[in-house]
């Protein structure tokens, strides 16, 4: 029994050094930026609100709640729709529509996965990434980071510089490491 325990424990450092190698070279991700705090902007409107909403998904997926996760996958499906009714030119609405949709319906299960809800939101994150990429206006005062652990898409946008990881929720909530290039590849 004590063998497990240690193979356990060995595991566990393992794996967080992994993480912190790959992603970050070793690099200290708790330090507090030299730069200012730029504050994101948001547009009015439905793009603004799905930006916004997202945001608040990425940080229940971070704190691996489930109590809201329907609730704003619901809220984010239909400022979906409010866009693409609005301005179906924007780029990747219509991908947008098809990501939250997958979203509302990993959040309503009876019985919640975030395994699966945090694929869905990968793929809600691919589109986020692109939009914003697509408009440099979005940019400022958005991070981009990556985690090389994730399972599918491994990038995803937050407003705070200081990484908060959704796909890996508490366990590993640093695992990551920034983007400074906005592009959908990862």
């Amino acid at each position: 029994m004590r063998t497990f325990a240690v193979v356990i424990a060995l595991a566990a450092a393992v794996s967080s050094f992994a993480c912190s190698a790959e992603a970050g070279h070793g690099a200290d991700h708790t330090a507090t930026p030299t730069t200012p705090t730029v504050t994101a902007t948001t547009p009015a409107g439905p793009l603004g609100n799905v930006l916004s909403e997202a945001e608040v998904l990425r940080q229940t997926l971070a704190d691996d709640r489930t109590d809201t996760l329907a609730t704003s996958a619901a809220r984010l499906d239909a400022e979906a729709s409010a866009l693409a009714a609005a301005a179906p030119a924007t780029a990747g609405s219509e991908g947008l529509s098809t990501a939250t949709k997958a979203l509302v319906a990993a959040t309503t299960q009876p019985v919640i996965d975030l395994k699966t809800v945090r694929l869905a939101y990968g793929e809600l994150q691919k589109v986020l990434v692109g939009i914003i990429a697509a408009d440099a206006s979005l940019q400022a005062g958005r991070s981009l980071f990556e985690c090389p652990m994730a399972r599918g898409y491994q990038r995803w946008v937050q407003v705070s510089p200081k990484m908060a990881n959704p796909y890996m929720g508490k366990r590993m909530l640093e695992c990551g490491s920034t983007i400074a290039g906005w592009k959908v590849a990862g």
